[in-house]
């Protein structure tokens, strides 16, 4: 008798502990976040709050059973519809957050990340403000930059969906901070601070994208520098107007009188920090200008843009310009 109690016993334990965990499925797709921190025993009861798991009792045998020593994972977590309690379980001990792809575009300025961020909810646009206004983790590599714009890597990264600003914010400056390193390595001797290389680099990214030309555009800047000449660079200007609320999407001759340290045409040298997140090649032009007897360049018709050594010559240049556009 007893060993038949016995059996029974074993059967129906059997019989419900599979109900509990292979039986009952989610009837649509259930979104949690496990907070950093977590005892099982609370994951657990989250789950089963969330009517992921009928019992708290049958998901501490599962972990002991078939959970092999794994250890349950934080984050968010994205169970499709028809998820057993098992399937459940095993998606939080393999770790299998929920991810999400992004991609910041080379020449993007920090509002636009920012933007690009909040959209995507991480984080608000008060707390991305904050962030980019606070430049301690640049202090190795560049402790005179004002912010973050500039410093804020343009790549594709991957997060986990429920990431803070913060973490995102500091990840894209420790990418910039590798990539820096990996382009300084060929240059013994730059011809300026970190700060302002990068901010060069912002200048050359905004101007053009031909591969060709950045290190000759990079050398056009330095030559100007070198002789104490307004770089009077277009993009300053339109970054000054839009730092200043006042960027109407069309560049005027009126605006290159704005009173704004980023405006080249009425200071000279750089401006005091980079005006977009220049990439890889943007940096490694500026890094390394290209030696260039050339102090002026304009937009040609055809694309690219025209080099001239003088002031007449560059004149010719943009009147060819202006007349292919009437």
């Amino acid at each position: 008798m007893v060993l038949v109690l016995a059996v029974v016993a074993a059967a129906v334990g059997g019989a419900w502990l599979h109900r509990t965990l292979w039986g009952p499925a989610s009837t649509e797709v259930i979104e949690i976040e496990i907070a950093e921190g977590s005892s099982a025993r609370s994951i657990l009861h989250q789950l089963e709050d969330q009517g992921l798991l009928p019992s708290v009792l049958g998901g501490r045998l599962y972990l002991r059973v078939w959970g092999s020593g794994r250890a349950l994972h934080y984050g968010h977590f994205s169970f499709p519809a028809q998820s057993r309690p098992a399937d459940v379980l095993e998606i939080i001990l393999n770790g299998r957050i929920e991810m999400f792809s992004v991609t910041v575009v080379e020449g993007s300025d920090a509002d636009t990340v920012s933007d690009q961020f909040v959209a995507l909810g991480v984080g608000s646009r008060d707390q991305w403000l904050d962030l980019v206004r606070n430049v301690e983790g640049l202090a190795q590599i560049a402790p005179d930059a004002p912010s973050l714009e500039g410093f804020l890597f343009p790549d594709t990264y991957r997060f986990a969906v429920g990431i803070s600003a913060e973490d995102v914010a500091q990840h894209l400056v420790e990418r910039f901070i590798a990539v820096w390193h990996e382009e300084n390595l060929g240059v013994p001797r730059p011809w300026g601070s970190p700060l302002d290389i990068v901010t060069l680099a912002s200048l050359v990214e905004a101007e053009t994208s031909i591969a060709s030309e950045r290190a000759r555009v990079a050398g056009v800047y330095l030559n100007r520098l070198r002789r104490g000449m307004l770089l009077q660079c277009d993009p300053t200007v339109v970054y000054a107007l839009k730092r200043r609320g006042e960027w109407r999407g069309r560049l005027l001759r009126i605006h290159w009188q704005t009173d704004d340290p980023f405006n080249t045409y009425r200071n000279p040298g750089l401006p005091p920090g980079p005006i977009n997140s220049p990439g890889r090649a943007a940096l490694a032009a500026a890094l390394q200008p290209e030696e260039t007897p050339f102090l002026y360049f304009v937009a040609q018709p055809g694309g690219g843009h025209a080099f001239s050594r003088t002031l007449a010559e560059h004149n010719r240049a943009v009147a060819r310009l202006r007349a292919a556009r009437r």
